[in-house]
């Protein structure tokens, strides 16, 4: 059994959110590697999490990067593939998208009680 998972940040600029060690995400991995330059070296790679929609929104929903940005094409490219193949990335997205509503439309809210202000001076004499 792997390590447990720690709270993760959404590594998409618009959306910053933390991601939780129980809920699904997609991790993308990057690391470096020297090429013709002697004795061929790696970086230590490191892992970049999208939550589910982020995710979706990068392969279905926004245009390619320009030819111009390899780096940006080669992650969309990634993202293409893996949410592509599979509904599960779009689903876990949805029951994201879901539980969000929930929480945020239907959970009541605890305002504080009302404070009852006496009516203006000035009102009570003109009355």
């Amino acid at each position: 059994m792997g390590r447990p998972r720690q709270v993760q940040i959404c590594c998409s600029s618009k959306c910053l959110r933390e991601i939780q060690p129980h809920e699904k995400a997609v991790a993308l991995t990057c690391f470096a590697q020297t090429l013709g330059m002697g004795k061929r070296r790696s970086s230590k790679s490191e892992r970049l999490f999208l939550c589910p929609q982020c995710a979706y929104r990068v392969a279905g929903v926004e245009r390619q990067p320009s030819h111009t940005a390899p780096f940006d094409l080669a992650i969309f490219r990634v993202l293409l593939d893996l949410v592509g193949a599979d509904p599960d990335v779009a689903t876990a997205g949805w029951e994201l998208l879901q539980q969000r509503r929930q929480t945020i439309l239907y959970t009541p809210l605890a305002l504080p009680e009302g404070e009852v202000l006496p009516p203006e001076r000035r009102a009570l004499k003109a009355g």
